[in-house]
């Protein structure tokens, strides 16, 4: 498998197991919006802001935004990778 296959792969499974009800919720139940506007984000909105992050971490090792921190961990030889998504309820 590519670098490439592995990081798709990798975020597909991340983007099918995360819970991004629960972040959908949390979001609503603390006033939380996204770009200044008037209503929580949907869960399209959410996912896709996970999924930018997940990218960005792949690329750079690391990346946050919108309330999500993602991290690509990997070793020199680029034998192996590890992705992973948290959703960060704190600022």
């Amino acid at each position: 498998m590519t670098r490439q296959e592995v990081i798709q792969k990798q975020t597909d499974e991340i983007m099918d197991e995360f819970d991004f009800g629960l972040v959908r919720k949390t979001f609503e139940e603390n006033g939380w919006t996204y770009h200044g506007k008037p209503i929580t984000p949907s869960l399209g909105e959410l996912r896709q802001t996970a999924r930018g992050v997940i990218r960005s971490a792949a690329d750079h090792g690391f990346s946050c935004t919108g309330r999500f921190a993602a991290t690509c961990a990997e070793d020199s030889d680029e034998k192996w990778l590890r992705l992973s998504l948290m959703f960060t309820p704190t600022s």
